[in-house]
């Protein structure tokens, strides 16, 4: 199959729309009826009829054509949607973008009965698209062309903005769009099933695998279909093929095709990276069917494409130029550092969802990295990231104030935390735990954070992969914590004893290994402590981990002096 239609870009941005009822007719133009499900019925048959026809091969290039030059038409030159509306139709009776243009066509020219003759089939034939799906990945809308698509998208008052054509197993033929109702809202994905094309158009498949999309794909893109030149391109920079793929993505990108831009942006990183000062010489070490430039061209490129992504809403452009500003280290164009305006991008990104871009942020302003110190900004970026609900920014969010107890929380962690908690994420109930041992958010609780931890190893130890790191954690904590009623000694030492015994691979890391001896450690027995510990040694040293060797051999002369390890945790 040909997963590579999807590309990392697209995946990165999630989240699916949904859908509600076309809006009424504005004011002075009558009312349109709800569709009944007989009327539904009818525009799902006649869907069918015009994929079963024996002439839909030679029809579709045309009703692509015109369906095309409909929606171009739709904002400026009302009074051609009359002919080419009435075209689409007689062609296919089912399209949305045909019956949008006429409707478009008679509300301009004051016609009361057209726009309720073709206001009521566009409601039949959204209706009905509604009752194919959902919009997600495992329930797509079935449309007959992307043209539709668009028209669906804009009776929500929204607008696409990027989309590329992805496969699946389920799904051969998909259309993946992202779409925004303005400059400052978040980009939506809804994702559309072409699959019923294949079967009726398998005469275009002369030499290719059956129920191959590609045939189809370039029908579409001979039709100036973004979404297939999207594809062709992506495919292509696949395969290194990096001149033809730019040609696809620059023809894709002048479309107005976020995700051309975004993909290009990228293209033209690599190719920056691997050329070097002076132009790519044809050679066994230069990437494949490589466009000509010099590193800083293609830096400066790469720059363009990301600067017009981000204007058509790109969250993954903001994030990717931000860091960029932030982390050069260069004073010199076109790539020098620019703080204020990397921090600008980020934040926007938050805004508009990304909860990595916050996460970057307050990483670098707890660390002073990168950003000047500052743990109160720090704060508030975790916290505007864990309001996102991504997972891995709440559990994060904990640890950081774990560290920063001093800190006040927002209000909504422990919530946050409760309900992953409650969907069974044991590194949640790790962190909850490590809340009421410090009393960060609620009164300090010995008691409910033992309860915690002990919940958190119990879903580890039954996960599939028995989450290893979160009972070595546990397990830390609960051996070498200073506070007297949080230790539980013979508890950590159990349940790491059960873990090396079920897990061999938690064996063969040496910061387990390191947990285990302490447990030993703690439990008086120094002499098993001592012969564990150089385990971890050998481990590390086989592994060249030059990062913990240091403390492992600390940890060894403390053992050896018959001294547990103990440290203010968690």
């Amino acid at each position: 199959m040909l997963k590579y239609l999807l590309p990392a870009l697209a995946l990165a941005i999630m989240g699916c729309q949904n859908t509600a009822p076309l809006s009424s007719s504005p004011s002075g133009m009558p009312e349109i009826n709800v569709s009944t499900n007989a009327e539904i019925k009818e525009a799902i048959n006649e869907r069918s009829n015009f994929l079963t026809g024996a002439d839909l091969a030679k029809k579709l290039p045309s009703v692509l054509a015109f369906e095309r030059q409909a929606l171009q038409l739709l904002n400026d030159q009302p009074l051609r949607l009359g002919a080419i509306g009435a075209a689409i139709i007689e062609l296919r009776p089912d399209s949305l973008t045909g019956h949008y243009a006429l409707k478009k066509f008679y509300q301009h020219v004051e016609t009361s009965a057209g726009v309720i003759t073709h206001g009521e089939k566009l409601n039949h034939l959204y209706a009905a698209l509604l009752r194919s799906g959902d919009g997600s990945q495992e329930r797509p809308y079935k449309i007959s062309t992307k043209n539709d698509a668009a028209i669906f998208i804009k009776l929500q008052n929204q607008t696409i903005v990027g989309e590329i054509y992805q496969t699946s197993q389920a799904h051969p033929l998909g259309l993946l769009t992202l779409a925004r109702a303005n400059a400052n809202s978040p980009l939506e994905t809804s994702v559309f099933d072409l699959s019923d094309l294949l079967e009726p158009l398998s005469q275009l498949n002369a030499g290719e695998e059956a129920g191959s999309p590609w045939p189809v794909l370039r029908l579409f893109a001979e039709e100036e279909d973004a979404a297939a030149q999207a594809s062709i391109g992506t495919y292509l920079a696949k395969q290194q093929r990096y001149d033809s793929a730019v040609g696809w993505l620059e023809l894709s990108a002048r479309n107005g095709n976020m995700l051309a831009h975004t993909l290009l942006a990228r293209i033209y990183a690599y190719l920056a990276e691997v050329t070097g000062n002076d132009r790519i010489s044809r050679n066994l070490n230069a990437p494949l069917d490589a466009p000509e430039a010099t590193a800083e061209e293609f830096t400066l490129l790469s720059l363009k494409n990301h600067q017009r992504a981000i204007a058509l809403g790109s969250v993954e452009s903001m994030y990717t130029l931000g860091r960029l500003y932030i982390e050069s280290t260069s004073d010199q164009p076109p790539l020098q550092r620019n703080t204020p305006e990397g921090v600008a991008l980020m934040e926007r990104a938050g805004a508009l969802g990304s909860a990595r871009a916050y996460l970057f942020l307050a990483y670098q302003n707890a660390s002073g990295k990168l950003l000047e110190r500052d743990d109160e900004k720090a704060n508030g970026y975790f916290a505007a990231a864990a309001q996102l609900k991504s997972p891995s920014a709440v559990i994060n969010y904990a640890r950081f104030l774990t560290s920063f107890n001093e800190l006040e929380p927002h209000e909504q962690l422990v919530p946050l935390l409760t309900e992953l908690a409650d969907q069974g994420n044991a590194k949640a109930m790790v962190a909850l735990g490590n809340l009421n041992a410090l009393g960060i958010g609620s009164k300090k609780s010995t008691r409910k954070a033992i309860s915690w931890y002990k919940k958190a190893v119990r879903v580890a130890q039954a996960s599939h992969h028995e989450a290893a790191d979160v009972i070595n954690e546990v397990a830390w904590t609960l051996a070498s914590s200073q506070d007297k009623p949080l230790q539980r000694s013979r508890y950590a030492q159990k349940i790491m004893d059960a873990l090396m015994a079920k897990n061999p691979q938690a064996g063969t890391h040496p910061e387990y290994l390191d947990t285990w001896a302490n447990t030993y450690a703690a439990n008086g027995d120094f002499s098993k402590a001592v012969a564990l510990q150089k385990q971890a040694i050998a481990s590390a040293s086989a592994q060249n981990r030059q990062d913990i060797l240091q403390i492992l051999n600390d940890h060894l002369v403390k053992f050896m002096a018959g001294q547990a390890i103990t440290e203010q945790t968690p």
